[in-house]
């Protein structure tokens, strides 16, 4: 309790109090854009790739391995990993009701971010498919089910992006941002 003018201390909510408070005042389909960029961290969890190696001699047997997103990092995963955790990331600040603009509003940004992702995603697709040798052994290299069902988080990301963009909601003001304390003044 506060005694003699002094106020008691506030605490902060913990991080998981502040994503729950974040998603309930998300809108529906920002809720569903969440929902698209988690499914395609999740994604990357899954095989995406398979390596298989023979040696040229008569008693060697192939060796073969699966690999998922974090197990063959390039730029292609990096741009995954970073696609959704700024979704993610403008998906709470929204929800912390953050005020600060984007070109084109938040729809075309995650609209582009997904397309954008769906793109290098297919590209990689055909670009893991192959064989090369060596002198000691050839490598056969192929794609595997996980990869499909990234690019089709992608695509339903580039989608959630175009909702948002339909449903023409204003981005908060400056006024309604809680971290912008403006003292009486007027901005117009």
């Amino acid at each position: 309790m506060a005694t003699g003018g002094q106020r008691a201390a506030r605490s902060s909510p913990g991080p998981l109090t502040r994503v729950f408070k974040a998603w309930r005042v998300l809108a529906p389909e920002q809720r569903v854009s969440a929902l698209a960029a988690l499914s395609l961290w999740v994604t990357m969890f899954l095989p995406w790739y398979s390596e298989t190696g023979i040696a040229p001699s008569k008693s060697s047997q192939p060796v073969s391995a699966t690999l998922n997103a974090w197990g063959a990092f390039s730029f292609v995963e990096l741009a995954v990993l970073a696609v959704t955790v700024a979704v993610l990331a403008l998906l709470f600040a929204r929800g912390e009701r953050r005020a600060f603009h984007l070109p084109g509003g938040d729809g075309t940004v995650i609209l582009v971010a997904g397309a954008w992702i769906a793109v290098l995603i297919f590209y990689r697709m055909l670009d893991k498919q192959g064989t090369r040798g060596s002198q000691t052994a050839i490598f056969s290299s192929g794609i595997e089910w996980g990869i499909f069902l990234a690019l089709f988080a992608a695509i339903w990301l580039a989608w959630t992006g175009l909702a948002i963009r339909r449903a023409h909601r204003r981005e908060p003001a400056l006024t309604d941002d809680p971290t912008v304390h403006l003292q009486g003044r007027r901005f117009d």
